[in-house]
């Protein structure tokens, strides 16, 4: 934030989530679900740029932080993640398990500090749990 704030550089923020996770851990028992976080982790890892931070941010959610990145790009790469992990079977045992992902995408500003960063990403992703699943949405203030 320090960064982008002195340079001007534009700074993005995903949040995302498994769609479901419960019904996973429900169904093929923990070991899969962890092997399908594990798996989603690296599928978001080896589809990002290497200065870009991909991390577990609690339960089935990750936060995607991407320097340089102004909101437009931000939503594209979102986009091209959630078609990845939805076009994705994701083996454990003999199951082929379909997950999908939604998410909430926020660009850094004046006037903005961590907690309001996330909390913007946050309710993003809530929004796009609310209006079904599997999308990827931009934070817009009357969501506040």
């Amino acid at each position: 934030l320090e960064r982008s704030s002195r340079g001007k550089d534009p700074l993005a923020l995903l949040i995302t989530d498994i769609d479901r996770f419960k019904e996973v851990n429900d169904t093929y028992g923990h070991d899969c679900g962890d092997h399908v976080l594990q798996e989603i982790a690296g599928l978001l890892r080896k589809n990002v740029r290497g200065q870009d931070i991909v991390a577990r941010w609690g339960g089935e959610e990750f936060l995607i932080l991407l320097p340089a990145t102004a909101l437009q790009g931000a939503l594209t790469l979102a986009e091209n993640l959630r078609l990845a992990v939805e076009s994705r079977e994701i083996q454990c045992e003999a199951h082929a398990i379909a997950v999908t992902m939604t998410f909430g995408v926020t660009e850094y500003g004046p006037g903005k500090d961590r907690e309001a960063l996330v909390k913007e990403a946050d309710l993003a992703l809530y929004q796009g749990k609310r209006t079904g699943r599997n999308r990827s949405i931009r934070f817009s203030p009357e969501m506040d």
